[in-house]
């Protein structure tokens, strides 16, 4: 079963949605298929860029809370109720599966043997994850306090499961190629509202209630100062062929 914790998300889908970059189209290079399977696909932060360069892109999403802002952001997608663990799709369907920030909230064993099924021969899985390599200008302190302190009494974010690569565990005998990893740099301007619906919307925020959320979103907003911020990025990608 996937990690309850990844549930969490069904209540931040529009902080989600405001406060996550998009990613660099030449993580496409190579991938060339025509039908392609964005698995799920949260708010559409790549299946915006999968729907400028495939013809037909279908978006898998379980959480309604999620397909909602899905489906205002990405009419030109397929989009699907379902998980990793249980793709609606027919054998053999697919081009390639793209799987952007969620991998790692996978019942991977469950989750690979169904991207095995669902992939033509040949076809590609491509797993992503943003890495921010810093901001600019700073975080104040106070805002650093105020993010350590709540942090303190919650779960711990996903970003922990990405570092220990646990989440590739589940490729291990399964019809695919060894995974071949590059990392594309690309950037990502905002403002002080959009920060704080990033630090609101990380899935251990969801452990809060939807008043305690708007409260500490507003004190962000109120100690952010109103300028640009630029957020140099790393997109990860991990790509293997299914055999």
């Amino acid at each position: 079963m996937a990690d309850p914790q990844g549930l969490a998300f069904d209540a931040l889908a529009e902080d989600y949605d405001l406060g996550r970059a998009g990613w660099p189209a030449a993580m496409l290079h190579g991938v060339k298929g025509e039908s392609v399977l964005d698995l799920a696909a949260g708010t559409g932060k790549l299946t915006r860029l999968l729907v400028e360069h495939y013809p037909d892109v279908t978006a898998v999403e379980p959480l309604a809370g999620m397909r909602a802002v899905l489906e205002r952001n990405v009419p030109a997608a397929t989009i699907v109720a379902g998980s990793a663990e249980r793709i609606p799709l027919d054998d053999a369907s697919v081009d390639d599966v793209f799987v952007a920030e969620a991998f790692h909230w996978f019942d991977t064993v469950l989750a690979v043997r169904e991207i095995a099924r669902v992939l033509r021969p040949g076809g590609t899985v491509v797993v992503c994850f943003n890495d921010w390599l810093s901001l600019e200008p700073e975080l104040p302190a106070e805002v650093r306090a105020l993010l350590h302190d709540t942090w303190e009494q919650l779960p711990p974010p996903g970003g922990p499961k990405v570092l220990s690569g646990a989440w590739k565990d589940g490729f291990d005998g399964a019809p695919f190629t060894p995974l071949e990893e590059a990392s594309f740099e690309h950037e990502w301007t905002t403002g002080r509202d959009s920060l704080a619906s990033y630090f609101v919307s990380t899935s251990s925020m969801g452990r809060l209630s939807a008043e305690q959320r708007t409260a500490l979103r507003a004190q962000l907003v109120g100690l952010l100062p109103d300028v640009p911020y630029r957020v140099p990025l790393a997109a990860r990608v991990f790509k293997a062929q299914r055999t």
